[in-house]
């Protein structure tokens, strides 16, 4: 007698629910300590830029942005870890497999943010006084873009990360669900 095939289509939304659950959560709260972490080494000035940013936002407004930002992006990391989890071997690790579809989905959002920034410097830098540059350079140190762009991928992965961990600890899997079903036994021996 064969076990009957798993679902795949429940799970999937179980997953995506999740991530977009509590994905932007968790990456909304270790932005700002991320951030810092990264800055210290290399751009010391950008430590204070980033502190005052958060001093300024407060966690709570800035748990309003990473869900804003970071839904659609925390969904997508759940859809795609769904379909990986289905798909891959019984032995592989899911979990990490989690980070790396979530990192690279948060680098694919910073890439957006970074053009959409671009496009904005390109239509309004030009009218910027030179007084108000000279103002606005020391809140904005020359790493601190590097620095961002680091902690939005780690935030993304470590959310990937703990929300993957989250679904194995509940037993929401997808595992098996796109395998082929076990050939049936012959009944001539």
């Amino acid at each position: 007698m064969s076990a009957p095939p798993r679902r795949f289509f429940l799970p999937l939304v179980g997953l995506t629910l999740l991530f977009a659950a509590f994905g932007p959560a968790i990456g909304g709260a270790l932005f700002v300590p991320i951030a810092i972490v990264l800055a210290a080494p290399h751009a010391a000035g950008a430590v204070g830029a980033v502190g005052a940013i958060a001093a300024l936002f407060g966690h709570g407004l800035a748990l309003v942005f990473a869900y804003i930002l970071g839904i659609g992006p925390a969904a997508a990391t759940g859809f795609v870890y769904g379909l990986w989890d289905a798909a891959a071997p019984a032995g592989a690790p899911r979990a990490l497999a989690a980070a790396i579809i979530g990192g690279a989905i948060a680098y694919c959002v910073y890439l957006w943010l970074a053009t959409i920034g671009a496009a904005f410097e390109a239509s309004v830098g030009a009218d910027v006084s030179g007084e108000f540059r000279a103002w606005i350079d020391p809140w904005f140190p020359r790493g601190l873009d590097a620095t961002l762009r680091g902690a939005l991928v780690a935030c993304g992965a470590v959310s990937a990360f703990a929300c993957a961990m989250a679904a194995s600890l509940i037993g929401l899997t997808t595992q098996g669900a796109l395998g082929f079903p076990p050939p049936a036994p012959s009944g001539g021996d």
